[in-house]
């Protein structure tokens, strides 16, 4: 199993903890606001190397405390591994050793991935493949620091002839992330469909990806190029860049209709279910890991159907999973392993 032990220091409300993992199951209860989610973030962090919060990491740390620590150990195959992650104040600097190892995280903000902004959408995606294609994330970050640079050049009129500058290196990094991130979605709808339509009772899941602010599907560095200038007059008027991936979306359709408009909550919440599901075989196909589950109080806002389905994931042989959830008795019979969370205090739980 990845993950045998954990160990946390001045980790949000989380002052210390020591927790022994079970290698499939391990319950964690508790009221909300009183740490899970806090918890499942640790164990994120430590297998991913980065955080799924979009908030500063600064925040991460305890008030008056200068860092906060992650340790876990564990073992990949036959072999026996450790990680660290630190999370230093002044000046912000993150530390981390350790393999990356594949997790699907499970949350009721999954919802938002079939109605939310666009910017949730590339996200989603970002993080599915930056921790596991080094060029992916060098890309990304390349791609966000041009971006910025050419947006001020396109603000002020005497930089306009900077723009120039800038517009080969964005067209280069950005084809590459438009591609990747083309190629891994059409893999996960794949994956998707039929899982949505055994979740949604023959409901037909399709999807389109949207080339941001491209006019037709970006097939190369050519067809970029010649979208950007096709929007260089536009993009002197309102003084940003109108074309690349950082203006990329998703959009969800069932029978032929558009998902954002027409489906219930429920069915939102059974698009953004199936996408998770594909995303936990895309990662065990991609990085020939067995993903490690968080499921974070999702269980409570499933119907009985896909409560079941989703528990077939979690009992597979040989997965490791880490449930949160306010009662104990949807797992009590599943594992013996079960911890109580209270304003940022973990103890076993008492039966």
């Amino acid at each position: 199993m990845p993950v045998e032990r954990i160990d946390i220091a001045h980790f949000r409300n989380i002052t210390e903890a020591s927790l022994t993992l079970a290698p499939h199951l391990t319950l964690v209860v508790g009221a909300n606001g009183q740490g899970k989610t806090n918890l499942l973030e640790a164990l994120y962090v430590i297998l991913q190397g980065r955080d799924f919060r979009v908030a500063s990491e600064r925040d991460a740390i305890q008030l008056h405390e200068s860092v906060a620590t992650l340790t876990a150990e564990g073992r990949l195959g036959d072999h026996p591994v450790k990680w660290r992650h630190a999370i230093q104040r002044q000046p912000l600097r993150r530390l981390h050793s350790g393999p990356v190892v594949p997790v699907v995280l499970f949350s009721p903000e999954d919802v938002t991935l079939a109605k939310g902004s666009p910017e949730v959408r590339r996200r989603f995606l970002d993080l599915l493949l930056a921790p596991h294609d080094p060029h992916y994330a060098r890309s990304l970050k390349a791609y966000h620091r041009v971006l910025l640079q050419r947006n001020r050049a396109l603000k002020e009129a005497q930089y306009h002839g900077l723009i120039d500058d800038f517009t080969p290196l964005l067209i280069r990094e950005g084809t590459y992330i438009w591609r990747r991130r083309s190629e891994a979605f059409q893999e996960l709808l794949a994956l998707a469909k039929p899982l949505h339509h055994e979740l949604a009772g023959g409901e037909d899941l399709t999807a389109s990806y949207h080339f941001g602010g491209a006019a037709h599907p970006v097939a190369g560095e050519e067809t970029y190029r010649a979208e950007m200038q096709r929007r260089r007059p536009d993009e002197i008027v309102r003084q940003v860049t109108l074309v690349g991936p950082h203006r990329d979306d998703l959009e969800f359709f069932l029978n032929g209709q558009p998902a954002a408009g027409f489906a219930s909550q429920g069915q939102l919440r059974t698009i953004a279910l199936s996408l998770k599901l594909a995303t936990y075989d895309w990662l065990a196909k991609e990085t020939g890991m067995t993903p490690v589950v968080l499921l974070d109080d999702v269980l409570s806002e499933l119907d009985s159907a896909r409560r079941s389905r989703l528990l077939e994931l979690v009992a597979q042989p040989g997965q490791q999973t880490l449930v949160t959830d306010t009662e104990a008795r949807n797992f009590e019979a599943l594992t013996p392993l079960i911890y109580h969370v209270g304003n940022g205090v973990i103890t076993p739980w008492e039966r």
